[in-house]
C-alpha cells in the first residue's frame, strides 16, 4: 500500500476519532454531576456493542473488495494485513 493511501486512511480514521471525541465531550455539558456520571456509565457499558459497528463496516469494506474482484492477498495488502487475516475479516471471525 502506497504511503499517502495509508496517510489517506490515517487522516480519514482521525477524523471521525476526533468526531466520536466531541461527541463524548457533550457529557462534560451535563450540569448534574450524578447525571453526568451515571449517562458516562451508561455510554462504556453500551460501547462494547458499539465497536461491533466498527467490525460490521470493515467486513462490509472487505467484502465490497473481494466482490470487485481482489483476491485475499491484494485485499491485505490493501488493508495493511496479510491474506489470512483479510479472509477471516471477510468471514466475519476477526
Amino acid at each position: 500500500m502506497a504511503d499517502e493511501e495509508r496517510d489517506e486512511a490515517r487522516a480519514e480514521a482521525d477524523r471521525v476519532l476526533e468526531a466520536v471525541r466531541a461527541a463524548l465531550r457533550q457529557l462534560e455539558a451535563i450540569p448534574d454531576a450524578a447525571v453526568r456520571a451515571r449517562a458516562a456509565g451508561l455510554i462504556l457499558r453500551a460501547w462494547p456493542a458499539e465497536r461491533g459497528l466498527a467490525s460490521e463496516i470493515r467486513q462490509e469494506a472487505v467484502d465490497t473488495l473481494h466482490r470487485g474482484g481482489m483476491d485475499f492477498p491484494e485485499i491485505g495488502e490493501a488493508i495493511g494485513t496479510d491474506r489470512s487475516r483479510a479472509w477471516r475479516i471477510w468471514k466475519g471471525m476477526s
